[in-house]
Parts: structure tokens; sequence; C-alpha cells
């Protein structure tokens, strides 16, 4: 995959709070009423906690400064202290309940969210993965779901926190109203200089971002093609070119970090003077009061101010990590600025069609517009159940045509028509009726089961009728534990030829739904015998659905109904196998250099034969 040319860029969207709550909300579709209750039982909990606790703590502190440990108010005091305990039982009884049913939800948002992701990245055409990096979109969806996640997991700290603050500075108010000026006033500074810092940070937290996606994307290139890399001995280049990559973000995270203790800093000392100013303005109020000062009025107005101080370390971490979390789902949502609004649509074609043609097919791989044409007035037809040959020298388009009709790429210009009528969407308007088996077989690490399946639910009796028509079933019957047999697991070594026999397996399981089926010569590593089996089962069980192949050995030609022979990008001649050999001088050549191959091979074939027929006998009379 190419790593595309720029970067999208996805707007701030406000407020980092509101928008991981809006993100939360929107991907928790389904589950809404129980973010509501949990959100109140997360305000209930905490009021009860920070309200009682501090009243029912100062109140014992009151009585014993006023009337000492006593017979007569001992049953007073030890009531106080288990209203203590009653009241965390309270808070448990309902935080509890709380965070499992936040966690839950939490789990089903990041399962939404990444089923938006994957399944937008998985409709999107061929160029986009073209232009896309696989390692990039990857680590960007991982990110995303994580950092949403992270924060849905723990939204009730922000909650608490708010009630805290509304909690606390209530309090400070009614004991002491000029406190009340002066926590708003820190509030706001304190609110002023984290925004400050953080908006520099929230750009150095996407630029790391970016830069850990191009890590995995050298990452990803590297372990994937592990095979190269060492048969080629650059593993040292190789790892200095990636190692090169993880250093370079240094510099920026560096000054990255700086930034973040100078606000910690500005932070601290925000608190520490207002903590200062509250109690010096409190003690100077109170100078030779007849009544004196309560201790239990002096403990509340401390501890609503170390909780208002704990706040302010509490935002500014929180707002720290919540900055980062809003950074990682922005870098996702550069994915969805490409997503279309139609996915998964049902494209097929009418039940009861009978003709499809193309006509005036134009193509060019350069996306500019300009350039040679890869494809270039490109007309055919093919009709239900009927069987269709491409063939033609390497490059001459064949395969380019049959990604075009399977919608990977998209033409200039074409006139496509199913029974007469217009298809004016091309081949995307008819791709869930068609299915493409690629010549190159893609294998996994996983059981021989599921690199058929991909992990669908299908009975083993109907995957086995696809692995008998593929000449499979007999490979798996001979590996240690059949279907379950995983490709990583010792004495499953399979031959090329088997392994592209598992993915036409796979890609015939595929194709069990479809109307229009295109082969892209999935057989080519097969053996001459084994590949006209192949063919004829498929040409067997799917004589209702219009096959297209392109064929390079010509020995099957004779199953076709019509064959297309492609030169230049362009189709020269088309019919059957008889009309062509005495008609198309350019098919003619084709067929006589094919022959000419064979032969060569076959004799090659008896020549070694007899070689290693000598041998033996040559061996058996020094032995004698």
């Amino acid at each position: 995959m190419h790593v595309a040319e720029k970067t999208p860029r996805v707007k701030r969207e406000g407020n980092p709070l509101l928008y991981l709550f809006g993100k939360t909300w929107h991907y928790s579709a389904g589950n809404r009423q129980n973010v509501v209750w949990y959100w109140l039982m997360f305000i209930m909990a905490n009021s009860i906690l920070l309200f009682c606790q501090p009243l029912a703590m100062a109140k014992i502190m009151d009585v014993v400064q006023k009337q000492g440990i006593t017979a007569t108010n001992i049953r007073v005091l030890l009531g106080l202290l288990v209203l203590t305990l009653l009241i965390e039982l309270i808070f448990w009884a309902i935080h509890g309940p709380a965070r499992c049913i936040e966690r839950c939800n939490a789990f089903k948002a990041r399962a939404n969210y990444r089923k938006y992701l994957l399944k937008g990245v998985m409709t999107l055409p061929m160029e986009w993965h073209v232009d896309h990096h696989t390692g990039d979109t990857i680590d960007k969806i991982e990110k995303g779901t994580g950092g949403l996640f992270s924060f849905s997991e723990d939204s009730f700290e922000v909650i608490y926190a708010i009630v805290q603050l509304v909690i606390s500075y209530a309090i400070l108010a009614y004991f002491s109203p000029p406190a009340a000026y002066i926590v708003l006033g820190m509030i706001l500074v304190s609110a002023w200089i984290t925004m400050r810092f953080d908006r520099v940070m929230l750009g150095q937290y996407q630029e790391l971002n970016r830069a850990e996606n191009h890590i995995s994307e050298s990452v990803f290139d590297a372990i994937s093609n592990i095979t190269t890399v060492i048969i080629l001995r650059v593993e040292r280049l190789v790892f200095s070119a990636i190692m090169h990559k993880v250093e370079k973000p240094f510099d920026l995270f560096k000054y990255n970090q700086r930034l973040n203790e100078l606000k910690w800093f500005a932070t601290n000392m925000c608190c520490t003077l207002m903590t200062i100013t509250v109690l010096g303005v409190y003690f100077w109020q109170n100078i030779g009061t007849a009544q004196g000062v309560l201790i239990g009025s002096v403990y509340l107005l401390i501890k609503y101010l170390e909780k208002i101080s704990e706040l302010f370390f509490k935002f500014t971490s929180m707002y720290s990590d919540i900055l980062q979390r809003k950074a990682r789902v922005m870098n996702a949502e550069e994915l969805t600025q490409d997503f279309r609004t139609e996915n998964f649509m049902n494209h097929v074609l009418p039940q009861a069609w009978q003709r499809l043609e193309v006509q005036n097919l134009n193509f060019s791989y350069h996306n500019e517009g300009n350039g040679d044409l890869h494809l270039e007035n490109v007309s055919l037809s093919l009709a239900r159940g009927e069987r269709i040959a491409f063939v033609g020298e390497s490059g001459s388009g064949k395969t380019t045509f049959l990604k075009i009709m399977r919608d990977l790429y998209h033409p200039r210009s074409l006139q496509l028509k199913v029974d007469e009528q217009e298809i004016p969407d091309g081949f995307g308007g008819i791709s869930r009726a068609i299915a493409l088996v690629p010549q190159n077989p893609e294998i996994f690490a996983t059981t021989i089961l599921e690199n058929i399946t991909l992990g669908a639910d299908y009975d083993l009796d109907f995957v086995r009728h696809f692995t008998d028509m593929a000449c499979f079933s007999d490979v798996v019957e001979a590996l240690p534990r059949k279907f379950d047999s995983s490709i990583k697991e010792k004495g499953v070594n399979l031959s090329g030829g088997q392994q592209q026999r598992l993915a036409l397996a796979r890609g015939l399981l595929a194709c069990h739904d479809k109307d229009v089926v295109l082969l892209d010569e999935p057989t080519s590593s097969l053996d001459t015998a084994t590949e006209m089996k192949v063919y004829r089962n498929i040409f067997r069980e799917f004589r209702e659905k219009a096959i297209i192949s392109s064929v390079h050995r010509l020995h099957l030609l004779p199953l076709f109904h019509r064959i297309y022979v492609f030169s230049h990008g362009q189709i020269i001649a088309s019919g059957a196998l008889n009309d062509l050999l005495t008609q198309c001088s350019e098919f003619q050549e084709l067929w006589q250099q094919y022959n000419e191959r064979k032969e060569e091979a076959d004799n090659q074939i008896g020549i070694n034969k007899c070689q290693l027929s000598q041998r033996g006998l040559t061996s058996s009379f020094l032995l004698t």
C-alpha cells in the first residue's frame, strides 16, 4: 500500500469534553437510557459523600471542643462515627453499580465505533486503499476506538469533578462569602492557564499521533514482508530506518513535556495562593470575636479548600488526558472524511436477468484524467449461464477488466446495460452480484476452516462442498486435525499449489450466492490434470451463473462457450474456439506458441524421467 500524499485535516470540534461526551452518546445508541441512569447515579453518590461526611466529622469536632468527651455525649459521638460508615456504604451502593453500567456501556460504545470505522473502511473503493497505507489505517482505528473507550469508561471522574466543584464552592460561600470570590477568581485563572497550554499541546498530540501512525506503517511493512527482508539481508537497513522514525518525534515530545510541567507548576501556584488567601481572610475576619472560632468550621473550610485544590490538579490532569483522547479520536475521524453514505448496499442484478452488456469502456490508471488509456473502447456481452474466457499476452488488460467489473477500479467512461436497461452507477450498481477469485493466494495465520470461511458461520458439509470443487478435500484429510489444523501448526506445510487450492475454495464459497463469477487464473500453480478437473467442477456446480475466466493455459479453452482476445488494452477478436482458430491470426499465433511451449515442457519431462531411469539402472549394476 502507498501512503497518502497529504494528510486530511479534521476541524477541532470545540471543547474536548463536549466532543467526547457527544461521541460517547452517539455510539451508545440503543443503550442511552443506561447512560442517563449512571450519570444521575454518579451525581447522587458523590453529592451524598461530599456533603454528609465532612459535616459529620465537623460536628464531632464541635461537640468535642464545646463539651469534651463525656458519658452523656459518647453515644452521640459514636453515632456520628457510625454515620460516616453508613455514608460510605450508601456511596458504594450507588457508585459500584453505576461503574458497572458505565464500563459495560464503554464496551458497547467502542464496539459500535469500531463497527462504524471498519464498515466504512471496508466499503471504500480500491483506489482509496491504494493511496492509504494499511498500517496507518489500522493504527488510526485502534487509537480512535481506544481513546473513546478510555474516556467513556472513566467519565465518572469528570462528573465527580463537576459535583465536587459545585458543592465545595457552595459550602465555602456559606462559611466565608469573601472566599467565594477568591476561589472563583482562582478557578478562572487556573482554567485559563490550563486551556492556553493545552490549546498548543493539542496540535502537538495530533502530530505525535501521526508520527506513531507512520511508525506503525514501517513496522507493518517490515514484519509482513519479513521473508523478503531476510532473503535480501537488509535487516539492519530496515531496522535503522524504523528506529529513525521512532526517534524523529523526540524533540517535539520533549518540548511537549516541558510545557506540561510548566502547566503543572502554574496550577500548583494557583492552588497554594488560593488556600493561603482564603484562610488568611477568614482568620482576619475572626480576630477578637467574642464567641471564638469553632474548630469544626475551620475544618470544613480547610477540607473544602483541599477539595477545590485537588480539583485543580485533577482538572489539569484530566484535561490533559482528555485532550490526548480527543486527539486520538480525531486521528481516527480523518478516515471518515472519505466514507460513503451508502455502505453494504444490496446492489444486485434483477432476479430473472438474462443478459449483461458492456459498451465503450475506457480506463486509465492515471487518476488525473490524462495519460494513456490502459483499456480503450472495450465492449462485450455476457449471458446468464455463459462461460467466457479472456486470453492475451501479459499486460494486455485481462486482469484490469476483471477488477473493473468487480468495481475495484472505476472507468473514465462506460455504458452498462442489463436486459436493455441502463445501469447509471455502472458496475457499482450491481457490485454485490459479482465476485472475483484472484490468482495470488492469501493465507491467514489461523485454521484451515477459518482460512476458507474468513470467520463466517457455515455448516462444515457446506464448506466441504467447495473444497471438493477446488480438489482440496484430500489435502485437508491428510492434515493432523483436518479443518481445525492451524497454518502455523507442526505438520501443516502447504505447497504453492495446495495454498492456491485453499484460496480457490475460499473464493468459490464466497461466490455461492453471486450471479457473475470472475476467475483471474486461480489455478495457475496446479498441474494440468488437476486444473482441468477443477474447472469441470466449477462449470458443473455453477452452471446457472455467468463465468468469466482469464486463461493462460489454452488447453482449457474447449470448456468455454466464447473467447475474447485482448491485445494492448483492446479486444481484437471474439468467438468460439474453432472460429478463432480459422479466422483470427493473432489467436492462431497465441495457440501455436502455447502448444510449442507445452511440447517443449513435455519433452523436457520425458528427458528427466529417462535420466532418472538410467541412474537407477547404473546404481543397480554397481550394487551387483
